[in-house]
């Protein structure tokens, strides 16, 4: 009974910074938002590799990691982003921080399991033009906020002692805002056109994952991993209205009456995701892997919020990452024990923006940081690289650090003493 009242509350804890904004990507305008990495930091800072898995780490990504899980791991990972955002003419710093991800992972004898909650996408964005006149200026604004959470639930089942298999399923649930407005300068009333939607659906995810002994020393890893196409409801709103900018009061307002054009109620793709991924690695030495994911995104559309200068293509994205450690057993030296990670990625988004298609590239390093027990601190930098500052778009510089605070506990355990 204690041990279920504290992982109730260290997901209560959390629960008020999932509302918080975690993206200031004008990218993030796009489809359902800026996908957020749904790993923990841990994986992050090996490139974002779900092909790694041990048994004191959980891995969000890959459920059939939970076939190999000993200990009970209470996770939760946060972070801090400064973003460079540049285009031909000015340039703006951005800072936020927000949760990455709130989860526990409980092994049995039987199996692994886990469940918590994890930003899924965000939007977060304000642009501005101008476009100038004779004898004024039209001021043109748009802004997005909210994005998708996501709870999941994941189970992995053990075939036997190098093959597991897993699934998770995921709930997705949040709200996504997009306002536009007009205003001429020394005219104080602005007139804004605000498209609203309250998303929410199921998808789920399938996957392999194999530990394979080379010799005594050396283990080789796989993974396969499947999100089958699924869909999102989405219940939208439309609403115009003027309003006065000095004061700050709406003027007028009108809800437009979406079900006249079927756009009251709309559904959203989640496209198919495959992953596979091989590593090697010596036990509690090192480790070195290579992940490639596909995303089919190219079919997906947004009836009711539509960019004319948006189109999507399939996302792919390579990662090579992985960790050495100098000497997990020293008792002399606590940096001989730290695990230090390292990874690249490279990814041609999905998003294509004035038949420009965008790309992002990312290095990250980490170190973990041993406490008590088996418990520990990840903690680690990423520098990302995204888009272009020509043809009307903008390029981001993206330094982010990372935090993700693991720790372990043994359950369904049978104590001899008390």
């Amino acid at each position: 009974m204690i041990r279920i009242k504290e992982t109730l509350f260290f997901l209560l804890i959390a629960l008020p910074l999932i509302a918080q904004n975690n993206s200031s990507s004008p990218y993030s305008s796009t489809g359902l938002g800026e996908n957020t990495f749904n790993g923990t930091q841990a994986t992050r800072h090996m490139g974002g590799l779900d092909v790694f898995t041990d048994s004191i780490h959980a891995n969000l990504a890959n459920p059939a990691s939970y076939g190999f899980l000993k200990f009970t791991t209470y996770s939760i990972g946060v972070n801090y982003i400064n973003n460079y955002i540049s285009d031909i003419s000015e340039s703006q710093n951005i800072d936020i921080a927000s949760l990455d991800y709130l989860s526990v992972s409980i092994p049995t004898k039987k199996f692994g399991f886990g469940f918590g909650i994890i930003p899924f996408t965000s939007i977060g964005y304000r642009l501005q033009d101008v476009s100038e006149l004779e004898d004024s200026n039209i001021f043109n604004r748009y802004e997005g906020s909210g994005g998708l959470n996501r709870a999941y639930f994941s189970l992995g089942i053990p075939i036997s002692k190098n093959i597991s298999i897993g699934s998770t399923l995921n709930y997705n649930f949040g709200n996504l805002l997009y306002r536009s407005g007009q205003f001429v300068d020394g005219i104080d009333n602005g007139t804004f056109l605000v498209n609203e939607s309250d998303v929410s659906g199921f998808n789920y995810q399938l996957s392999l994952q194999l530990v394979l002994p080379i010799n005594k020393k050396f283990k080789a890893q796989a993974m396969f991993s499947l999100e089958p196409l699924s869909f999102l409801d989405s219940q939208n709103r439309r609403i115009f209205y003027t309003q006065s900018l000095s004061r700050e009061t709406i003027i007028e307002f009108t809800e437009i009456d979406l079900a006249q054009s079927n756009l009251n109620r709309t559904t959203l793709e989640l496209s198919p995701i495959t992953k596979i991924g091989f590593g090697l690695g010596k036990n509690k030495k090192w480790f070195f892997g290579a992940q490639y994911n596909l995303a089919k995104t190219s079919t997906f559309e947004n009836r009711f919020f539509e960019r004319n200068n948006v189109s999507y293509q399939d996302s792919k994205k390579w990662s090579l990452g992985g960790y050495f450690i100098p000497n997990y057993a020293s008792f002399t030296s606590f940096w001989s024990r730290v695990v230090y990670r390292f990874g690249f990625r490279s990814e041609q988004m999905s998003t294509i923006i004035n038949n420009i298609a965008i790309r992002e590239n990312g290095v990250t390093l980490g170190l973990g940081l041993p406490l008590t027990g088996l418990s520990n601190v990840n903690v680690g930098f990423e520098i990302i690289q995204r888009g272009q500052s020509t043809s009307g778009l903008v390029q981001e510089r993206i330094l982010a650090l990372r935090v993700g605070l693991s720790l372990n506990d043994i359950w369904f355990i049978k104590r001899v003493y008390n």
